[in-house]
C-alpha cells in the first residue's frame, strides 16, 4: 500500500531489552527478525508485531502467524495478537531460482500493562495550582517503569503546574508498554500557538506570542529560502531547522540519539520548501516525535526525505533519532501539511519531478503512509517549473474541503494549478489552471486569506522585470480571475518573496535584503486599500529577510479564539442569540448579559446561550461577564443591529387583461428582489409584472440582507387588445407636441406625466408612456420616445427707440445665428433686417434647416433727447416789444437756470421754465450788458444718464 516505518515507535527503554536478547542469542542463522513481542494494544489498533524476512534472495513469502489462521504475503509483515503466549510463526519464503524454504520461530507475545486507575482527561486548572498525576494510584505493576513526556521524567508520579501535554508510558519487564496522555489547560492561558515562532533569512524571527509580534534576534538559521520552526501549544519553542541543520529552543545543535552517526539533513539552502517539521501522532501519547521533511535543491538530487525528533529525549531538549529515510526521487522542491482535526492525524504532500504526480503521506498513529499518488494538472519536468511554493487553504469546518494551490513558475508563462483535497478522505481533485502571465516576473510565493476567497501571489522581478504582489478573488469567473486580479504593491529595486499566514490573521512577505517584512492587515479586503497594506510592515530588529518564510502545518497559523461570544441575527424584531464560549473549559463559567452597553446586566446564569430582541437598529455596546472559580472577566464587542422592513403587502391575487400589472411593495428597504419562477427579475421598489405566475417581493436591509420581509402574489395575466400611441416623434427645442390616444377604443388614461387626459401636451423631450383601458376593463400600454431638434437662436434686442418728430427711422435686426430664413408678419419681409419708422411692437420669425421655428419680439418707444432754446438777447424797454426773457424745452426733467452778474452774483434763478425773467434785481433794473447763466436739466426717457448742463449768456438792451 505504501511506504510504513515504525522503528522511531520503540520507545528508548525498549533498547536495553533487545540488547539483552542479542547478548544471548546463539550465532546460528536467524530466520527472519521479529520486533514488538506483545499482544495488541485495544486502544491502539494500529500497534502490531512486526516481521521481516532478512534473506535478500527470497522473491515471495507466506506467513502463518499461529493465531487464527492469520495470514500475510509481503517480505516485512505485520499481526496484531490478541492474547498474551508463545506462538509458532512460520515463513515459507520462495526463492529467486523457483524453489522454495520453509522456517519457524517461536515467538513469545508479553502482556500489556494494566489500564490506568482513575486516569484524568483533558482538564484545566487555576493560574497557580497544582496537578497530580499517577497511572497507578491504587498500586503499580511489579517492575514497571515510566517514562513522562515532556522531560522523559521516570517516576510514578508528576506534579503539573503549567499548561501542555503530559503522557507517561507504562513499560513492563517483558517489554510491552501501554501510554496515555492528559492535556492541561491554565484557566485564560492562549492555546494553539505551534506556529507562534518564526526562523528565516539572515538569523531573523518574530515571535507571535506578543501582539503586535517582536523580533526575534538569537535565531542561529542563515539560509536563502525555505525553513520551518515548531513550538508547543503553549507557543514555547521546541526546535526549528534550515533543511540541513536542527537547533534546539536554546540555539544549539540537536544531536542524535545514536552520538556519531549524525548527519546533516538532506534538505537545501535554496529549495524553496526545504524543510518541514509535521508531528507524528502516537497512540494515547503527546506529540513528542516530529517527522522532518526535506527537500533538496531542483538542480542537486531532486530528493524527499524524512528524519525523525523524539523531544522526550536530551531531557526535553530534543534528539534526532531517525535520519534521512528516502521517501521520493525524483521531487519536486515543494512539501506541505495539514492536519485532519476529526481524527488528529496529519496530511503531508509533495510532488514528483517530471511527472504530474503528486505524493500523499497520512501521518497516524500506526505511523507514515503513502496512501496514494494521484497524477493531476501539468507535469512539472522543468528546473524552474519545480521551484514554486504550494499551499492549502483553511479547511470548510463541516466538510474538511481545503483549497491546494501549486505555484508553476516560468518561463515561458507563469501558472498557478488549484485543487481540492478532502483532510477527512486524503483525496485530490483537481479544480483549475490559472494563467498568470509571461516570466520574467517569476510567480514564486502564495498565500490564502482565511476564508479561502482571496488568493496572493508575490511575483520576484529580475532581467528588467519589477517585482508584484497581486491579489486574486476566487469567488469571480474563471474568465475574469487575471484581468480583475489586484496589484498591491510593486517594485523595481526590491524581489519579492515567500507568503504566510500568520497567528494574528495576517498575511506576511518576505522582501530579499530588507530589515522588514511586508503586511497584509486585512487578507479578506477587496481592495488596494481594503487590504490594508504595509511594505514596512514589521521590523526584523535589525536582522535581514532573504526569500523565504517558514513553511509550516497549515493548521498551525490559524487565528486562535480566546473567551469571547458569537452572536446571531442582526434585525430589529427579531431574537438576536448570543453565545458565549468558556473562559477555560471545562471549569463551569457562570455568564451575565448587558445587550445595551448601559451596565444593567442580567442575573448570573449557567448558560452559554442567550437572546435579547432590538426593537432600533443601531450599533451597540455588548458586554459578557463571565466568572468562575479562577477568573473574572468582561469582554465587549460591538453588534450592529440592522432595521428589518416594515410587512410587505402586495395585495390580494389579480387576474387582470393587460400587459403588465404593476406591482409596488411600499416599503422603504437597502436592497429589493422581485422573485419569479426562482429567478430574479427586478432590483426595484415598483416591478410591472409581465407574465403570468407567482411573484415573490422581498425587501433587504443588512450587509447580508438578512433582515429582510416578503410577500408573495399570484398573477394570472390576459392578454389585452392592441394599442400604439404612435411613433417615436421629436419636439423642437423650447417649444411643445400634442401626445394623443387616437382609438376611441381605451376611455380611461393614466400618463407618466401624471395627467388622466387623452391628450397631454409636453414640452420637454424623454420617454412618456400611457396606460390605457377599455370598457371591459382590459388594460394596455404603451412608450413613446420624444427627441429633440435644434430651435433657431436669434438675438432680437427687446427695444429700441426713435424721436417720431424729428422723423427718425431705426434698424431692427433679428441677429440669428446660422443659415436661417425669417419673415417679419407686420410687413412680410424675409430679410435679417428691417427699417421702420412708427412707434409698436415688432415680431421676428425664423426657421432653421430642420424646420423649427423661434420668433421673438421687440417695442419700437418714442424717445427724443432733451431740447431747449434760449434767446441771445430781449429789451425790457416798457416798448412792448420783447420785454421778458422766455425758455422754451422739450423731454427734459429736474430743469434749472441760474443768471449772474459781472461780480458773479446770482441775479436771477428758477426750477420752473413757465417763470419769466423781467431783467430786474431785487426790484430795480439792471443796466443793459451780456449776463452769462447755467442752465441744467437731466434726460425725461434716459433717467440713468447724467444731467445735463448748459453755459451761454443774454444780452439785455434798453
Amino acid at each position: 500500500m505504501g511506504r510504513f516505518y515504525n522503528k522511531y515507535k520503540q520507545i528508548f527503554y525498549s533498547t536495553f531489552f533487545l540488547l539483552l536478547l542479542a547478548a544471548v542469542s546463539v550465532k546460528a542463522q536467524v530466520p527472519f527478525l521479529v520486533e514488538g513481542q506483545c499482544m495488541q494494544n485495544p486502544d491502539c489498533q494500529a500497534d502490531s508485531t512486526s516481521f521481516r524476512d532478512t534473506l535478500s534472495t527470497a522473491v515471495a513469502w507466506q506467513w502463518s502467524f499461529g493465531e487464527g489462521g492469520a495470514t500475510d504475503t509481503r517480505r516485512n509483515a505485520q499481526h496484531s495478537y490478541l492474547a498474551p503466549g508463545s506462538y509458532t510463526v512460520t515463513l515459507t519464503r520462495t526463492l529467486n531460482g523457483g524453489g522454495t524454504e520453509t522456517v519457524s520461530k517461536v515467538v513469545q507475545i508479553g502482556e500489556l500493562p494494566p489500564s490506568f486507575q482513575e486516569w484524568k482527561t483533558d482538564t484545566t486548572i487555576c493560574p497557580g495550582d497544582t496537578l497530580v498525576l499517577d497511572p497507578y494510584p491504587n498500586g503499580a505493576p511489579s517492575g514497571a517503569k515510566f517514562v513522562w513526556y515532556p522531560k522523559g521524567d521516570t517516576t510514578q508520579t508528576l506534579n503539573v503546574d503549567s499548561s501542555g501535554c503530559y503522557s507517561v508510558e507504562v513499560i513492563l519487564p517483558n517489554g510491552c508498554k501501554i501510554q496515555d496522555r492528559v492535556n492541561v489547560k491554565i484557566c485564560m492561558e492562549p492555546a494553539n500557538q505551534e506556529g507562534a515562532k518564526w526562523f528565516f533569512g539572515g538569523n531573523a524571527g518574530l515571535d507571535f506570542s506578543n501582539s503586535p509580534p517582536t523580533p526575534i534576534t538569537d535565531g542561529k538559521l542563515n539560509t536563502p529560502e525555505g525553513t520551518s520552526a515548531i513550538a508547543n501549544s503553549k507557543g514555547q519553542l521546541l526546535f526549528y531547522s534550515d533543511g540541513i541543520t536542527v537547533w534546539n529552543k536554546n540555539g544549539d545543535v540537536m544531536p542524535c540519539f545514536s552520538p556519531g552517526n549524525c548527519a546533516p539533513l538532506k534538505g537545501s539552502p535554496n529549495s524553496t520548501q526545504s524543510v518541514l517539521i509535521v508531528p507524528q501522532p502516537t497512540c494515547k501519547g503527546c506529540e513528542y516525535l516530529f517527522n522532518v521533511f526535506t527537500t533538496s535543491d531542483i538542480n542537486g538530487e531532486k530528493l524527499l526525505t524524512v528524519s525523525v525528533v523524539d523531544m522526550r529525549r536530551n531531557n526535553g531538549l530534543g534528539a534526532i533519532i531517525e535520519q534521512n529515510t528516502t521517501l521520493q526521487q525524483p521531487t519536486t522542491e515543494r512539501i506541505i501539511s495539514a492536519r485532519n482535526d476529526r481524527d488528529s492525524t496529519y496530511w503531508v504532500i509533495s510532488h514528483d519531478y517530471g511527472t504530474n504526480k503528486f505524493r500523499i503521506f497520512h501521518a497516524t498513529t500506526g505511523g507514515l503512509v503513502e496512501t496514494s499518488a494521484p497524477e493531476l494538472g501539468m507535469p512539472h519536468d522543468t528546473p524552474t517549473e519545480a521551484e514554486g511554493y504550494m499551499k492549502f487553504s483553511s479547511p470548510d469546518s463541516t466538510t474538511g474541503q481545503r483549497r491546494l494551490a501549486v505555484i508553476v513558475p516560468g518561463p515561458p508563462q507563469n501558472y498557478v494549478e488549484l485543487f481540492s483535497f478532502n483532510d477527512s478522505t486524503g483525496v485530490l481533485t483537481y479544480d483549475k489552471t490559472i494563467d498568470l502571465g509571461p516570466a520574467p516576473p517569476t510567480a514564486y510565493g502564495i498565500e490564502f486569506s482565511p476564508s479561502g476567497e482571496k488568493m496572493y501571489i508575490s511575483f520576484k522581478g529580475g532581467n528588467g522585470a519589477s517585482s508584484y504582489l497581486k491579489q486574486y478573488d476566487l469567488t469571480l469567473p474563471d474568465s475574469l480571475l487575471e484581468e480583475t486580479a489586484i496589484t498591491i504593491d510593486s517594485s523595481a529595486t526590491r524581489n519579492f518573496g515567500a507568503l504566510q499566514f500568520a497567528p494574528d490573521g495576517k498575511i506576511y512577505m518576505a522582501i530579499e535584503g530588507s530589515e522588514y517584512l511586508a503586511v497584509i492587515g486585512e487578507p479578506e479586503g477587496s481592495s488596494l486599500t481594503g487590504v490594508d497594506y504595509e511594505r514596512d510592515g514589521v521590523n526584523l530588529g535589525g536582522k535581514v529577510s532573504k526569500l523565504g518564510l517558514p513553511n509550516m502545518v497549515q493548521d498551525f497559523t490559524q487565528e486562535s479564539s480566546g473567551p469571547g461570544f458569537e452572536a446571531d441575527g442582526f434585525c430589529t424584531n427579531e431574537p438576536t442569540t448570543f453565545q458565549a464560549s468558556p473562559i477555560c473549559d471545562p471549569i463551569e463559567d457562570s455568564y451575565q448579559w448587558d445587550f445595551l452597553g448601559n451596565g444593567n446586566f442580567t442575573a448570573p446564569s449557567k448558560e452559554q446561550k442567550a437572546t435579547y430582541t432590538y426593537t432600533e437598529p443601531g450599533t451597540y455596546l455588548v458586554a459578557l461577564r463571565a466568572s468562575n472559580k479562577c477568573k473574572d472577566t468582561t469582554i465587549v464587542q460591538e453588534v450592529t443591529i440592522y432595521e428589518t422592513p416594515p410587512q410587505i403587502n402586495l395585495g390580494a391575487d389579480k387576474d387582470t387583461c393587460g400587459n403588465f400589472v404593476p406591482l409596488d411593495m411600499n416599503v422603504q428597504a437597502e436592497v429589493y428582489a422581485w422573485i419569479h419562477r426562482g429567478r430574479v427579475v427586478g432590483r426595484q421598489k415598483t416591478y410591472n409584472a409581465v407574465a403570468t405566475g407567482r411573484y415573490i417581493a422581498v425587501a433587504f436591509n443588512g450587509p447580508e440582507g438578512e433582515c429582510f420581509s416578503a410577500d408573495t402574489i399570484e398573477i394570472t395575466l390576459r392578454k389585452p387588445p392592441a394599442f400604439s400611441i404612435g411613433p417615436d416623434t421629436t419636439l423642437c427645442r423650447d417649444s411643445s407636441i400634442l401626445l394623443s390616444v387616437q382609438s376611441e377604443r381605451w376611455i380611461e388614461f393614466n400618463w407618466s406625466t401624471g395627467e388622466q387626459t387623452r391628450d397631454i401636451t409636453v414640452g420637454q423631450p424623454g420617454s412618456y408612456f400611457v396606460i390605457v383601458k377599455d370598457r371591459n376593463d382590459c388594460f394596455n400600454s404603451d412608450t413613446i420616445q420624444v427627441g429633440e431638434l435644434p430651435s433657431p437662436i436669434i438675438n432680437l434686442a427687446p427695444e429700441y427707440a426713435i424721436c417720431i418728430p424729428d422723423g427718425q427711422s431705426v434698424m431692427l435686426d433679428a441677429n440669428g445665428q446660422g443659415p436661417l430664413s425669417y419673415n417679419w408678419p407686420h410687413s412680410g419681409d424675409t430679410t435679417r433686417t428691417v427699417l421702420v419708422n412708427q412707434e409698436g411692437t415688432y415680431t421676428v420669425e425664423a426657421t432653421n434647416k430642420e424646420g423649427c421655428v423661434a420668433q421673438q419680439t421687440t417695442n419700437v418707444i418714442d424717445r427724443c433727447e432733451p431740447r431747449f432754446f434760449i434767446p441771445d438777447a430781449f429789451t425790457p424797454d416798457g416798448e412792448g416789444h420783447n420785454e421778458i426773457l422766455e425758455i422754451f424745452g422739450a423731454y427734459y426733467t429736474n430743469f434749472s437756470i441760474r443768471i449772474y452778474n459781472r461780480w458773479g452774483e446770482v441775479i436771477y434763478a428758477t426750477n420752473n421754465i413757465e417763470d419769466r425773467w423781467d431783467g430786474t434785481y431785487k426790484g430795480v433794473k439792471v443796466q443793459p450788458g451780456s449776463y452769462p447763466y447755467v442752465l441744467s436739466y437731466e434726460s425725461q426717457y434716459y433717467p440713468e444718464r447724467a444731467p445735463y448742463v448748459k453755459r451761454g449768456s443774454v444780452m439785455i438792451i434798453r
